[in-house]
């Protein structure tokens, strides 16, 4: 009867992601509708820990993987009753798990790759063709100038660190909740995000921060430059409510920060997208050095500031590391990379250079186009 059950589950589960791939209709319908009361109610629960629980079910994952194999090898060699009720037990387990692992991924993941894209819902209306790299520049001279004002008000410590003072994580929510004036997407309920505890571990592979769909929580990174952090989280959030692609939430994590009434968080906000922007201008103009000395320099400041960790982090880092930091990060890019594809995001990785494009389009009419505005950093918020 429980083999009946489980199988009638996973085809409903399985049904699902295959109309998932069908119809962006009923995608918009489950994220409009569904999603917001499942993933709200889901995570008002887990926020209730102070702990990230995604890590430890992630733990409790690699334990369970564990388990299933020891057993199912004791009951190969080992002939006995014991060893038989035990493999039965742990492979019952395990399929459970598996399935309810599948729906989570299923219903706060899987689906909302194949909703309408931001700009669909909210641009009314996006260029067909492409910007020319006299826009791209002018994009890219508003950032540079943006930040390279907003560096000179941040506070340092006797380093030339940066330093902030208050709820970061408060203040990551509240411009989230800003956002949803604007976007109704974005509105409800927002849980706390969560620091991870195995944040040097997560350095290594050079990611900022984690969306755990089945455990609904925003997760980031500990260890990275204080910097990177108001942008992340704020990108973490956008996944929880249904921007699962990398490009938009980097997009709303921009617009959160760069609206906020924090100069901390709107420092952030151009810091987060600058190398995006500053790698594709330099790829438009074939990295013409005469071409660039034309446009605002970069501070010296802001130089020091694009770090993903600090020279003492990573040399904590890497004094505690148990595997190669090159090891690691080949392995989550791979991870990654794989993940995007499977889900109908064939560039991969370039995804994340993807806010370029939704930068340019919001910025259309605004920096260039129709109506033109002083690149000038009194406009940034």
């Amino acid at each position: 009867m429980k083999k009946k059950v489980w199988g009638v589950l996973f085809v409903l589960v399985a049904l699902l992601n295959v109309i998932a791939w069908k119809s962006s209709s009923f995608c918009n319908f489950f994220i409009k509708y569904i999603f917001p009361v499942l993933g709200s109610s889901y995570s008002r629960v887990t926020n209730l820990f102070p702990f990230s629980v995604g890590e430890w079910m992630l733990v409790a994952g690699v334990v369970l993987v564990a388990t299933f194999l020891v057993t199912g090898a004791l009951r190969l060699t080992v002939r006995k009753e014991w060893s038989r009720r035990a493999f039965r037990v742990v492979n019952s387990t395990f399929a459970w798990v598996f399935l309810a692992v599948f729906a989570l991924l299923t219903c706060n993941c899987f689906i909302q790759y194949h909703t309408s894209t931001f700009e669909e819902k909210y641009m009314e209306q996006v260029r067909a063709g492409g910007y020319s790299k006299e826009e791209l520049g002018r994009l890219r001279d508003f950032i540079v100038v943006n930040a390279n004002d907003l560096a000179k008000e941040m506070r340092r410590d006797e380093n030339g660190y940066l330093v902030y003072e208050g709820d970061m994580n408060r203040t990551a929510v509240a411009a989230m909740q800003v956002m949803g004036e604007r976007y109704d997407q974005l509105q409800g309920f927002y849980p706390r995000p969560k620091e991870m505890r195995f944040s040097n571990l997560i350095s290594q592979t050079y990611m900022m921060g984690y969306y755990f769909p089945f455990s609904m929580e925003a997760n980031y990174n500990g260890t990275m430059y204080v910097v990177n952090k108001p942008s992340t989280i704020c990108h973490e959030l956008a996944h929880l409510k249904g921007f699962i692609q990398e490009d938009e939430a980097s997009l709303i994590g921009y617009l959160a920060c760069i609206e906020s009434e924090d100069i901390f968080f709107k420092y952030s906000g151009y810091m987060g997208v600058l190398s995006y922007v500053e790698n594709e201008f330099l790829a438009s103009i074939n990295r013409d050095g005469a071409e660039y000395r034309k446009h605002p320099a970069i501070s010296e400041q802001v130089y020091r500031d694009s770090v993903f960790l600090t020279a003492e982090a990573w040399e904590r880092v890497e004094q505690k590391a148990v595997v190669k930091t090159q090891t690691a990060k080949k392995v989550s890019r791979a991870m990654t990379t794989a993940s995007l594809k499977l889900n109908g995001v064939e560039e991969g990785m370039k995804a994340y250079d993807g806010v370029v494009k939704l930068l340019l389009d919001y910025y259309d009419g605004v920096l260039y186009g129709d109506v033109l505005m002083t690149v000038d950093a009194e406009t940034k918020g």
